[in-house]
């Protein structure tokens, strides 16, 4: 029997435990919401480039050849009957004047700055996904063991009223009454492994962990700093920026648009290698390109009245996301404070429960009470740890996601 238990101890794996900041770590590494922020982050700045061009020149090759119809003009000699007509050489256009390119570049800064939010968010959002996946598998790690327990338990009541009826201090029906007990806490753990399988799967598509230990972590505090004090960070977490900077980026697009009402105005110089015509022995020209917008049937004006509604929807977006933060976040300070004060009650009754299976136990072997009563008091002391213990991993949950909330990360 002891090489059996031996052997079974060798063959089972141990794995080391894992907090929540471990897991953090993991999940960032694994999870496509990261890199995908990365690759936004990337675009971003490719735009701010492509924004910044509009301000250099431009330098091209320009090439022509023309041919044209003789005209009818008698014996007239001159470069402008030329029937084949060419041209080559470099042409440079400098814009000075662009209706929106300064709006269009700040723009594309503020979407910059946006994605870099934005970014900082996604560590956030991540963080609080995982912490609700992580504790739903250490709710589960633990639950299993009390039910592995009450099984244990149920168990040795079994054989101890076994042994009781083989001498005739106990009745048949109590046997029943334990082997009753021992299938129900046999399925009980069957649905624990069903719950901790589904569980490790979660928590898995977010750390790539399939098999952990989970630690719930240090001590939690006895009393939370005032609701002013998470109020005041909620201000300077990433996805209320981003809202801000939303609506700086709304604004920015109404400036862009209403460059469509301004002349554009670019210098224009040409460097010729060859040419044909009166000016052939000419080797450049430089000239400056007026064009004024007169009518564009309408499109602007539509154009930046949507751009305009678009920044009030943002700012009534920004204002309603602002509202439900704070609602969420005083919802967990109050929860917290909520849980605390259950879990000493929740607590003292543990032991009333522990110590009453205890002398139910005691009592049956004098005959005070019946098998009955000592099940029933064993149900009742697993019920309450299994209460107690999912009440304490719940107030470390909520502590968690109250700093998340407040914009705090591991």
């Amino acid at each position: 029997m002891k090489i059996w238990m031996l052997l079974l101890l060798v063959s089972v794996p141990s794995f080391a435990s894992v907090s929540l900041e471990e897991a953090f770590i993991s999940a960032k590494k694994n999870m496509e919401t990261i890199k995908r922020a990365d690759a936004e982050l990337s675009q971003a700045d490719a735009r701010k480039k492509v924004a910044r061009s509009a301000f250099l020149p431009t330098i091209s090759f320009e090439a022509t050849d023309t041919r044209i119809d003789q005209p009818n003009l008698g014996n007239v000699n001159s470069a402008f009957l030329l029937t084949h007509q060419y041209s080559v050489g470099m042409r440079l256009r400098q814009p000075l004047i662009r209706g929106g390119v300064l709006s269009g570049f700040q723009l594309r800064d503020e979407e910059f700055l946006l994605a870099q939010f934005q970014k900082d968010f996604s560590h956030i959002s991540l963080y609080q996904l995982l912490i609700n996946s992580f504790y739903s598998l250490y709710q589960a790690q633990v639950d299993l063991e009390n039910l592995e327990k009450l099984q244990k338990l149920s168990s040795d009541r079994l054989k101890e009223i076994q042994s009781l009826a083989r001498v005739g201090r106990s009745r048949q029906g109590e046997v029943v009454q334990a082997e009753t007990q021992l299938l129900t806490a046999k399925a009980q753990y069957e649905k624990g492994l069903q719950t901790l399988r589904e569980a490790q799967e979660n928590f898995a598509f977010y750390t790539g962990e399939k098999e952990a230990k989970l630690t719930k972590g240090g001590n939690l505090p006895k009393s939370l700093q005032d609701f002013a004090f998470y109020s005041d960070k909620l201000n300077s977490r990433p996805d209320i920026l981003a809202l801000n900077q939303q609506l700086r980026v709304a604004g920015k697009q109404v400036d862009v648009i209403k460059g469509g009402h301004l002349p554009t105005v670019d210098l224009v110089g040409n460097y010729y290698f060859d040419r044909t015509g009166i000016l052939q022995t000419a080797k450049w020209d430089v000239g400056v390109q007026v064009s004024m917008p007169i009518f564009q049937g309408g499109s602007v004006v539509s154009q930046v009245k949507e751009a305009t509604e678009a920044k009030r929807v943002a700012e009534l977006s920004a204002s309603e996301q602002l509202r439900q933060s704070k609602t969420n976040l005083a919802i967990f300070y109050q929860n917290y404070g909520q849980i605390k004060t259950q879990l000493e009650t929740l607590k003292n009754a543990l032991k009333k429960a522990e110590e009453a299976y205890q002398l139910n136990q005691k009592d049956y072997r004098y005959g005070q009470v019946t098998n009955l009563e000592v099940l029933q008091s064993l149900n009742l002391f697993i019920d309450t740890k299994r209460s107690y213990d999912s009440l304490d991993i719940l107030a470390h949950m909520t502590y968690k996601n109250l700093e998340a909330s407040a914009g705090v990360l591991p």
